[in-house]
Parts: C-alpha cells; structure tokens; sequence
C-alpha cells in the first residue's frame, strides 16, 4: 500500500504542475486576471480543490475557495494568496502561496480526520482575484470586495488597455460566482519575500510585522500636438518631455530623501502616449506615479514634494501636470500573536526567524482590515520579482510549507488568533 505524501512532497507535485500553466519560454508568464491563462490556472485549482475532498465555492467577484468543512457551526480559517500574475511576470509570486496552502491543507484535512488533530474553527484554501492589478485596477480587488472596502458594483466598468471591462471578463470567463464566501476568523499568507532581506541576511523566514505605506496617482500631462520636423524646440510643448522630467524629478526626491537619512522608493510606471506617430509632438502623456515610505506620513510629505516640482516641470516643457487620481495605501501592522506564532513555527521546525516588513501590496494587508491576519515570507533569489527571473530555491518553498503548516494547525487549535 502507498504511504500518503507528506505536505511538502505534495506540494513540489502540484507547483510542478503550476509552474506548466501559461509558462512562457522565456521562464515567465503572463496569467494577468481573467485571461485565458488564468483561467486554465483557476480551472486546474478547482480541480485539485475537489479532487482533496473540498467544497468549492465561487463569490460575485471571482474569488475561488475550498472549503474543508469538520464542524458546520464554526467560521473558517482562509489560507492562500493569487494565482494572477503581472504582465511577463514570475511563477511564483501569488501561485506559491494558493499552492502551499492547498498542499498544508490536505495534510492538515488527514490530520483531523485521523483523529489527531482537534480543530476549533474549518478551513479554506483561497484564490483572491485580480491581486495584481496589472490588467485592472485597482490592484488587491477580490480580498478588497470581500473585506467591504471595494464594492463590486463601482469596479465592475474598470477597463484594461483594450478597452474589456472587469465585469465583462469576469462574466465571459466564466468566474462570477453567486456564492456567498465563508465567513472568515483569520487569514494567513504564505509569499516569496520579492525582496534582499532574508537571502541578504542568510534566513530561512520572514515573520512580515507591516507593511509601508504608498501614495499611488494618475497623473496626466497635456501639450499641445504639433509637427517634429517644423516647429522650432523652443515652441514645442511636448507631453513626453514632460514625462521625461516628472521621471528625473521622481529619482532625484528618492535620492534626496535617502540623504536625509529616510528611504522613500518612486516610480513612474504605465504610460500611455498620445498620438503615437514619428512625426507628431505628443500632445498627452498619462502615467501612473507612486511614492513609497515606510510611514503614512513620509509618504504623503514626499508626494507633496513631489507634486510640488510640477510647476516648474510645466514651465520648462510647456505642459500642463494634473493629477486625476490618488489612491493612499495605509501602514499598518499585524497582530502580534500571528508574528509570534510565525517564529514558535518556525523553531519548531529548526528554521531561522527574523521580523520584517512588506513594502509590497499583498492580500494580507488588505484582509488586516477586517480580519486579525498574518503574512510570512520565504526568501527570493537575487530580489528578483514581478519578472521572469523570479526564482525561489525549492528548499526554501518546502520550509515554507512546513511552517505554514505548523502555524494553521496551532491556529486551528486555537480558533484563530489569540
């Protein structure tokens, strides 16, 4: 007779399989939300939900959860991450975590009915929609519905580069459920740490504490259309230079800040070019800015510096700088029973702990809003993320999960956290 396979060789077969779906050759994938390749992703998840035993249910936003139901009076633990990715992005941001926790909760499911495990609370394994927001913003869309912070109604006309609404592909694809998402004591995350600390630092886990805090604008610059050829430089009022120096204006506030003795991270990312011809002046330019720090308060300094600087910028380049939309992502810490309950696991398994942050927008944090939740790290090779040379050492997804599974099943003890 066949031994059962433990939690950790279970999971290396499944994210084998994982990895295949949407694999592009250059090692990457682009599985972006409501595509075809996140669909096949979905549809192979489900597969592995029921195959385990679990009940499947799909809410109004597309989240996926399986259910793994031994008292039908009590809520449910949630475990898992996102199975979308960015655009040519990793194989293991977001799937590592859905894939753990599909692999802790099989485990765990055997333990309990074995006799050797005496839960308080059920489990579920889940799949958050649209994590990214590469293909859709905002990003963290599913995990935002389900806390109450995003109604479904106003993201539904959210549109992709193409013109698709959200709830459009959610309906094409098939993913809008009806059914109601359980009710949730706690929630755990499982990531890769997309970051140097923990390879820099020689450790095995990160116990994550926070997160920092982001400053996220739309931000449009109009000129004036005109002919490249025949109107003189200093005529022109030319949206892309503009872009050009509100790019410079952003690295030189980091640098300037990190000579205060604060680092502040910026970005100019997502833009959008109007008309696009060789022998046109842009006459608009749209992008997406972003200031990162480690308080709220750095944060919305910095972008006010930043803003600050827009005058100047039109004055050089011709343009006009508005900004169309912010969006200000909150700091916030965990509770401390579940960073706690990260490092008495990982000692358990005789893993090295440290305490860290999340610069990175993860479901965690935006399921810390309405439920007490823990997030923890594994290390990334290189800090490579959000790229295909994402890469996680299989030793280091294997420690993952044994802690994972030490910590929900003290969890499950408990009834959440304490």
């Amino acid at each position: 007779m066949n031994q059962p396979l433990s939690a950790t060789q279970h999971f290396s077969e499944l994210f084998a399989e994982s990895m295949t779906i949407g694999r592009k050759p250059n090692g990457g994938t682009d599985r972006m939300a409501l595509t075809p390749d996140d669909s096949a992703h979905r549809t192979w998840f489900v597969k592995q939900l029921r195959k385990a035993g679990a009940e499947v249910r799909i809410d109004g936003v597309g989240n996926i959860f399986g259910l793994f139901t031994w008292d039908d009076d009590a809520p449910y633990i949630l475990c898992g991450s996102h199975l979308d990715s960015q655009e040519n992005g990793g194989v293991y941001d977001g799937a590592y975590g859905v894939v753990a926790a599909l692999a802790a909760a099989q485990a765990i499911d055997a333990r309990v009915r074995s006799g050797a495990l005496a839960p308080a609370t059920n489990l579920a394994v889940v799949d958050w929609t649209n994590e990214e927001g590469a293909r859709f913003e905002p990003s963290l869309m599913g995990s935002r519905v389900f806390t109450g912070a995003l109604r479904l109604s106003d993201i539904e006309q959210a549109k992709d580069l193409g013109g698709t609404s959200f709830g459009d592909a959610l309906r094409k694809s098939g993913w809008k459920g009806t059914e109601t998402p359980p009710q949730a004591a706690a929630y755990f995350e499982l990531h890769v740490e997309q970051g140097p600390e923990l390879e820099t630092a020689g450790v095995n886990i990160g116990a994550v504490t926070g997160n920092w805090s982001a400053v996220k604008m739309d931000v449009d610059i109009d000129g004036e259309q005109s002919h490249t050829g025949s109107t003189p430089m200093h005529l022109r009022k030319d949206a892309l230079y503009g872009m050009a120096l509100l790019t410079v204006a952003a690295r030189k506030l980091a640098d300037d800040f990190a000579r205060r003795g604060t680092e502040v991270r910026t970005s100019v990312t997502k833009v959008r070019l109007f008309p696009h011809s060789p022998n046109i002046v842009t006459s608009k330019c749209q992008l997406h800015l972003e200031v990162r720090a480690e308080s709220e308060a750095c944060a919305r300094e910095a972008a006010n510096e930043l803003a600050a600087s827009f005058a100047t910028i039109e004055a050089q380049s011709g343009t006009a700088i508005a900004i169309v939309g912010t969006e200000v992502r909150q700091a916030m810490t965990f509770p401390e029973s579940g960073v706690a309950l990260i490092e008495h696991a990982a000692a358990a398994c005789g893993l090295s702990c440290i305490r860290t942050k999340t610069v990175c927008g993860h479901d965690a944090v935006a399921l810390a809003a309405a439920v007490p939740s823990t997030l923890l790290f594994v290390p990334s090779v290189g800090s490579s993320a959000h790229s295909p040379n994402e890469f996680t050492k299989p030793e280091d997804l294997s420690n993952g999960v044994r802690v994972l599974v030490e910590v929900l099943q003290e969890a499950l003890r408990q009834g959440g956290l304490a």
